[in-house]
């Protein structure tokens, strides 16, 4: 690669660019304190190094460059650092930018070759408060509950039967598709995050406003009722893919001693004496872990009182709060999760690696929230040590002189080990990976793709109106989807991993284009006047 001399007027702004475009790490701002009305932070972080970098093939895990760099303003010296690798080109043809020397920003006289990852069109939705997020899920499991049958549109998206001939049965007189890009984001966080979109029946919703006189409010969820309504191709979407609902609503469960609690001396009163459901393992009585009262709901405790509280939530219900907790992501899941991220993004847009990395770092998928839980099976990021000598080049406390020349490259995985501080698991940063809690782009984690491991091109078809001759639309009768996508997307395409992951949202997202375009209007004539009705 030649270098490329820049121009004077682009010199004026080389020092600002930098801040902006170069892989940098990460920083973020909260919207919110996550109390009352400022709605929590979470979803909409803003971050500045959205750029074009080398990654993983397989996993999509951003491979950072090990260098002898100035270290950050509250740390004295130079010292081992990870830098963000920008890349230019894609495939076979991708090269990778130059650093300026002891440093992780890009060399000024390449930075014409940076490229940013300015492509994210609906999807910058997402940049909101987690209160929102939530909100807009919420619709939606809302609507499943007023709902007789759910199933999925030829594109992949959920659509809702209402006034159907009986639950989860078919012919429906109205249906409603979720193509709304806040409520399909909302699913898509849930996905990502749960492996499902099952949620504990008695969790507070803290963002609930309204009459101060009204009980606690809680966040909508499926009931058992609303189960047998999902089509077997969208079960994947309940907890253990809605194999066993009686797995999550145990009405004969026996209480056993742990997991119970009794008030003993039948006062009302918590005492150290009682035994309680001491869901995090703490040896404590927590907040969450209070007793209340149970049949027959009189308001008085009564001395043989006793139920499970399976979700720590205080309340007698018979949900078993682990049907609320993440599972492992599968095939279906992530599957699930291109069909949701495609019919949030725009009809005209694409997804890369990139953008599927970054957006999972905005929508925290793999952090924990203060309302959410983080996806279970992680990756954490990659680095590429190329200095074979076993002793650092410089001395800390020495700037260093003369450029360094990296050779002998072995990529590693960022380890550092967890100790146990004042009751909360932290970073060792004495030990493991050098400086590792001086750099954030180390710390990251990322979602492991590969339990996506066969995704095909299903042969879906539609009736659309397509204007095959210009001014001439006609109805056309089982059209191949499959064969719409071959003509964007081509008939190669990856079937696992994260570019598989690639491959299905691009693939979603031509065919709701298609779809969009295309579809037959509603016949207004027949939903006014039946007579005129086929």
């Amino acid at each position: 690669m030649k270098a490329k001399r820049t121009t004077y007027f682009a010199w004026i702004f080389v020092t600002m660019a930098i801040l902006f475009l170069a892989p940098m790490p990460a920083i973020s701002q909260d919207h919110g304190s996550g109390h009352g009305g400022g709605g929590g932070g979470g979803c909409g972080d803003i971050f500045g190094d959205l750029i074009h970098i080398l990654r993983d093939d397989t996993t999509g895990q951003p491979i950072l460059a090990q260098r002898w760099v100035e270290m950050p303003a509250d740390i004295k010296g130079y010292g081992w650092g990870y830098c963000p690798i920008a890349v230019s080109g894609e495939g076979e043809d991708q090269e990778e930018i130059p650093f300026m020397p002891f440093s992780c920003d890009v060399d000024p006289a390449y930075l014409d070759l940076v490229e940013e990852a300015n492509y994210f069109g609906r999807l910058n939705g997402g940049r909101t408060k987690e209160r929102n997020n939530r909100m807009h899920f919420d619709e939606v499991i809302s609507n499943i509950k007023a709902a007789d049958y759910v199933k999925r549109s030829p594109e992949g998206r959920m659509m809702m039967g209402f006034d159907c001939s009986d639950i989860g049965q078919p012919p429906c007189t109205e249906w409603m598709t979720v193509d709304s890009p806040m409520e399909s984001m909302g699913l898509l966080v849930r996905v990502m995050k749960y492996g499902h979109i099952a949620a504990d029946p008695y969790e507070e919703d803290a963002w609930a406003h309204g009459d101060p006189k009204l009980s606690t409010q809680f966040h909508p969820a499926l009931g058992e009722e609303d189960w047998p309504k999902f089509h077997k191709s969208l079960r994947n979407l309940l907890p253990d893919n809605g194999k066993n609902p009686g797995n999550c609503w145990d009405y004969d469960y026996e209480p056993q001693e742990f997991d119970i609690v009794n008030d003993a001396n039948g006062d009302g009163v918590w005492t150290p004496a009682e035994p309680f459901y001491d869901r995090d393992g703490n040896g404590v009585r927590d907040e969450h872990e209070p007793f209340t009262d149970l049949e027959p709901l009189n308001g008085v405790w009564d001395e043989a009182e006793v139920f499970d509280d399976y979700n720590g939530n205080g309340v007698a219900d018979e949900f078993v709060f682990l049907c609320a907790d993440p599972e492992s992501l599968g095939n279906t899941d992530f599957i699930s999760g291109s069909i949701l991220l495609a019919a949030a993004a725009s009809k005209t847009g694409y997804v890369t690696v990139d953008l599927i990395s970054y957006f999972g770092r905005i929508m925290k998928f793999t952090k924990k929230t203060e309302h959410t839980e983080a996806t279970p099976d992680t990756l954490p990021a990659l680095y590429r040590d190329c200095w074979a000598s076993g002793d650092d080049p410089f001395p800390p406390d020495e700037e260093p002189t003369g450029d360094i020349v990296y050779d002998s490259c072995i990529i590693e995985e960022a380890d550092i080990p967890m100790i146990l501080e004042d009751d909360q698991w932290v970073f060792d940063c004495a030990n493991g990976t050098p400086n590792h809690c001086a750099f954030p782009d180390l710390q990251e984690r990322f979602v492991d793709f590969s339990g996506l491991n066969d995704y095909e091109r299903e042969n879906e078809q539609v009736d659309v109106i397509p204007d095959k001759t210009p001014g001439v639309w006609t109805l056309s009768t089982n059209q191949s989807l499959q064969s719409w996508i071959e003509i964007p997307n081509g008939t190669g395409y990856a079937q696992e991993n994260i570019d598989g992951f690639v491959a299905a949202t691009n693939d979603v997202i031509r065919m709701i284009e298609y779809v969009h375009n295309y579809d037959i209007p509603e016949d207004l004539y027949c939903k006014y006047d039946s007579s005129f009705c086929l």
